[in-house]
């Protein structure tokens, strides 16, 4: 522990040391840390759960090496949890979760690869990491649910109970503590004031901008009558990426809903009746609590496999492309695994083909646009998904506007052809689609090239004023951009 001191090790040692004495709640608190309240609501929550905490920005991922969450085994489903500050902690040593985190921190401090591999990159937040691993563990098992209260650090709406860094540096005298504390709430408020500032900015103001330039309707047609019903959405939002299903005889609509005052899309799910009106409309839920959404979400590609029916949701921010499998139809989803971490991705769709599951979907990289990446593997709730040769020559990574994604539908046909539709938009996003035939996709090879239409979507064919497209049965689904400025 000596040769690892900078790494904070002793911090969970002590922990423990004073766990072996005391059998009830038991703080920690960094040096400089002020209570302003009296700690009822963390006594509450310890009672509840066995730990307290408040948390950072940042999700473990990014603030842990990755070879210290393979060591830990801590699932790729849960690494998108943001940390908690390892400087606020308590635990309640009556319960089995607080005393199983008091021990496995102190023990795991002890294993070098485990706090201070070798070579760690600087991001790596050493006893912090560990704590969140445990956490992480913790919460993709069921023992623990985690909470939103925030420390006062980059945050808008910290706590108030606890104010963090009020020391004073050993290179000045202890009468400065009062002038130093009163700069400190000066900067923790001008702090707070900045992200509440960027929050609304990020949110109201950006949604107005794209309220003022963006807008798409939904569009349900009866291929047999022709009878079309255009949806546009409640007040203040807009329907896009439509995906139909068809259930015991009663249809479903999947939408991203946009939302303008959070610039930010969910999900939703509506009805059809038999005009093609909304009959009822409700969000989709996502368990357990560590894959409920709290990012933009969008492109809900839904698909059948076993007798079940499965969902792979656009959530580019979390970094991840998951599986989930409908546990009530239609609004509750439960996470089953996540098929590809650490990556950009967005409009994934899924083809299972010549025995093999294809994820084809549209990656940020180096280039001005998305580019287009495959990821294979033999089964889709257990295999592991590599990475398809094609995906270094940065096909549509020069084109603009989203040219290249996934537009909603991709089919084999019965003899055998593969087709999808990718969006095709010089000028703007969201501009048009073009039907594409995939000539080639085996585990090391891919090409497609342009066709004029496919034809069990009557009248989509090439420059067709869409950006999504998808059909069941006899109806077919399309948006359309009616706004563009």
């Amino acid at each position: 522990m000596a040769v690892a001191s900078g790494s904070y090790a002793w911090k969970p040692v002590i922990i423990a040391d004073a766990a072996q004495s005391w059998a009830g709640p038991l703080f920690w608190f960094d040096s400089g840390t002020v209570l302003r309240r009296p700690l009822d609501a963390a006594l509450s929550e310890l009672a509840r759960q066995g730990f307290w905490g408040l948390r950072s920005q940042m999700p473990l991922a990014r603030k842990c090496d990755p070879r210290v969450l393979d060591a830990l085994a801590v699932a790729p489903e849960v690494r998108h949890l943001r940390e908690y500050a390892a400087g606020a902690v308590g635990f309640d040593l009556r319960t089995p979760l607080g005393r199983q985190l008091v021990q496995d921190w102190a023990r795991h401090a002890l294993v070098r690869d485990h706090i201070v591999p070798e070579g760690y990159p600087p991001f790596h937040k050493h006893d912090q990491a560990l704590l969140n691993c445990l956490l992480a563990k913790a919460a993709f098992e069921g023992r623990f649910e985690p909470t939103d209260e925030e420390i006062d650090i980059s945050s808008a709406s910290p706590v108030k109970d606890v104010s963090t860094r009020n020391f004073v540096p050993g290179h000045m005298p202890l009468a400065a503590d009062p002038l130093l504390r009163a700069w400190q709430a000066t900067h923790k408020a001008a702090d707070q004031l900045y992200h509440r500032a960027r929050r609304f900015d990020d949110t109201r103001l950006d949604g107005l901008r794209r309220r003022w330039k963006e807008h798409f309707s939904v569009h349900i047609r009866n291929v047999a009558t022709g009878h079309e019903t255009v949806l546009s959405g409640p007040g203040g939002s807009y329907y896009a990426d439509p995906f139909l299903w068809q259930r015991d005889g009663r249809t479903w609509l999947f939408v991203e809903e946009f939302i303008y005052a959070r610039d930010q899309g969910r999900l939703a799910v509506l009805e059809l009746d038999d005009r093609l009106h909304v009959a009822t409309a409700e969000p989709v839920q996502f368990v357990p609590g560590y894959a409920a959404l709290d990012c933009h979400a969008s492109f809900p590609f839904i698909f059948a496999h076993g007798g079940e029916t499965y969902m792979i949701p656009e959530t580019h921010e979390r970094r991840s492309v998951d599986l989930y499998v409908c546990e009530h139809w239609p609004a509750r989803w439960r996470l089953v695994r996540r098929l590809l971490g650490g990556i950009d991705a967005v409009d994934t769709m899924a083809l299972h083909h010549a025995g093999r599951w294809y994820l084809i979907t549209s990656v940020a990289g180096g280039g001005q646009n998305r580019h287009l990446e495959i990821h294979h593997a033999t089964d889709m709730l257990t295999g592991c998904f590599e990475p398809h040769p094609v995906n270094v020559r940065n096909i549509y990574g020069d084109n603009a506007n989203g040219t290249g994604r996934n537009a909603g539908f991709i089919i084999q046909q019965p003899d055998g052809a593969l087709l999808r539709l990718m969006q095709s938009s010089a000028r703007y996003y969201g501009e048009s689609v073009q039907p594409m035939r995939i000539t080639m996709l085996t585990e090391s090879d891919f090409s497609e090239e342009p066709v004029n239409s496919v034809d069990c979507l009557s009248g989509i064919v090439a420059g067709f004023p869409t950006h999504h497209v998808s059909r069941s049965a006899g109806l077919l689904a399309f948006d359309t951009r009616d706004r563009v400025r």
